[in-house]
């Protein structure tokens, strides 16, 4: 039985390293697919005469009825925070950069660009009627009441309006309202019937988002969406498939969004009970999804608006949780968020007096440790006296070899004479579990410790831990190449732990347990340096821990 229980422990680990590594690839597929008509299709007309949505056809985006011009000034929009530009044709969001985030960990490398279009009729914010009543809404040349806004101190908000009118009448103004502070940017999209004409359609806003980053590791990347039936990320290689299971019984829509591990690009709609939602893969990553609007019919002389609120900036968990709309949501570490989520809570809490994420990841696994202290003191006795058992127990496998029925029940009694627990060395273990990964979670997905520093060479703690790059490609080890010194320390410290942990008395489990610290080391040396320093100072406790043990037990 001890064997087994052992086993299972070890390939629970491996498991979990592996699912770690595969869930989330660093590449999606990329055929892209329509997902079918969605539900928002079907929704009731806002008068009678509207045509019914089975008589609609299927949404593919707007087709350019021209070349899109090249020659148009951007509005330039600069606030604390980003500095984003408009551009008039088709009033779309041409660029947001970051002013608190760079690409890189170089403190003068570019700041972080969120608009990562391929072409301009890839720019976000597209909006058009979705049986195209206006051929060519998209790419329209807005006229706009301003050509640049600086926010600060003295002008904390401002309101950016461009308008555009068809030969016959019919305008769309579209209004953004910045603000300084926050990377909430507020969007009205009003269409006024001022010619002699019925117009009969439904608004659609789209918005097309590429990749954040050039490579994702093994965290999520693509479409997510809070809805009335809960918080969905699909990845991309699913996207067709996931989106037609959901669509049938969404009866709303919170918000939708491009996400990654750091950075989020979404729409909240201000009448989620009448939005619905469609989508496509773009590429390898990149996401267009569009919102739906219900039918409308404008008579001449007749308006409407539609609003929303648009988040370009950085998964926050301080900053979302503040604006109370269901954002911080994105914030999503898997099925042990439960548990992720309260870490991430104190480990914010700590380093606003440590003011250093290294030391804080340090501080939190002591934290951890004190708490887990008596379930590890009862594992590692139980594990003594197993080894203490384990001459008696191979003279009973010897003895009864032939006969495993016998031998069971002999050992049992074994077991019941030194009251003893065969599981009680692996099960405190297999409890702490949870723990253990919803913390790995939190370190390798957090935005906090995106180019934290923590101390000499370790300047990014999101960064696998490299010293002296090579200079040339290493296989398996990703780039930089270097001399992972962290790694090799955790490797070394759960070598030391392996030796003073009570061994078992099968040659076959001996084996298996010494080459862990080899498995483990290998597998890390990718890893994010945040996740190093918590094994390591993990395993430095547990080797203090087992020489306290000992020494008591001599």
């Amino acid at each position: 039985m001890e064997k087994r229980v052992l086993l299972a422990f070890v390939l629970s680990i491996i498991v979990f390293v592996g699912w770690s590594y595969l869930t989330t690839p660093s590449k999606q597929e990329s055929a892209p697919t329509t997902t079918p008509p969605s539900a928002g299709e079907a929704a009731p007309a806002e008068r009678a005469t509207t045509p019914s949505a089975a008589s609609r056809p299927a949404l593919k985006g707007e087709t350019p009825t021209a070349k899109i011009p090249v020659n148009v000034e951007d509005i330039v929009v600069k606030t604390d925070l980003y500095e984003a530009k408009i551009t008039p044709v088709g009033g779309r969001l041409k660029s947001l950069t970051l002013n608190n985030y760079r690409v890189d960990v170089d403190p003068q490398s570019p700041p972080k660009e969120l608009v990562a279009a391929q072409s301009p009729a890839e720019f976000p914010l597209a909006t058009y009627f979705r049986n195209h009543t206006l051929p060519g809404l998209s790419e329209v040349v807005y006229s706009s009441d301003r050509e640049e806004i600086r926010l600060g101190e003295a002008l904390p908000e401002e309101k950016l309006t461009l308008t555009w009118r068809s030969p016959e009448g019919f305008e769309v103004i579209k209004t953004f309202t910045f603000r300084r502070g926050t990377y909430l940017i507020d969007m009205a999209v009003t269409l006024r019937n001022l010619s002699s004409q019925e117009v009969d359609d439904a608004l659609v806003l789209e918005l097309t988002s590429q990749p954040f980053m050039d490579k994702h590791r093994y965290s999520f990347a693509g479409l997510g969406l809070l809805t009335d039936s809960g918080l969905h990320e699909i990845k991309l290689k699913k996207l067709a498939k996931d989106m037609a299971k959901i669509t049938p019984t969404l009866q709303s829509v919170t918000w939708a969004a491009y996400e990654d591990q750091y950075f989020l690009a979404g729409i909240l709609p201000a009448e989620p009970d009448k939005t619905r939602v469609q989508a496509e893969a773009l590429g390898e990553n990149g996401v267009r999804f569009q919102l739906l609007t219900p039918p409308v019919v404008l008579a001449p002389d007749t308006e409407k608006t539609y609003r929303y609120t648009l988040y370009y900036g950085p998964k926050d968990y301080k900053r979302l949780k503040a604006l109370e709309n269901g954002l911080v949501r994105s914030i999503y570490f898997g099925w042990l968020d439960v548990v992720s989520k309260p870490l991430l809570v104190v480990m914010l809490w700590l380093n606003g007096f440590l003011k250093n994420y290294g030391l804080t990841i340090i501080l939190l696994t002591v934290v951890v440790k004190i708490l887990f202290w008596p379930l590890t003191a009862k594992s590692y006795k139980s594990m003594k006296q197993m080894q203490k058992l384990q001459p008696q127990i191979m003279k009973l496998r010897e003895k009864y070899k032939n006969d495993r029925e016998a031998m069971n029940r002999e050992m049992m009694q074994l077991y019941r004479t030194f009251k003893v627990n065969p599981m009680g060395g692996c099960l405190p273990m297999v409890i702490q579990i949870p723990v253990f990964i919803a913390f790995y979670r939190l370190l390798d997905y957090s935005l906090e410790l995106r180019h934290a520093p923590f101390w000499l060479w370790i300047q990014d703690l999101s960064a696998p831990d490299r010293l002296l790059h090579f200079g040339f490609k290493i296989p398996y080890m990703q780039e930089p190449a270097g001399i992972p010194v962290l790694t090799l320390l955790m490797g070394a410290s759960m070598f030391l732990t392996q030796k003073m942990t009570p061994t078992p008395g099968d040659p076959t489990q001996a084996k298996i347990m010494m080459l862990m610290p080899i498995f483990f080391t290998v597998i890390f040396v990718n890893f994010p340096s945040g996740l190093v320093l918590y094994w390591f100072v993990n395993n430095l406790l547990s080797l203090g821990q087992q020489y306290l043990i000992n020494k008591r037990a001599s």
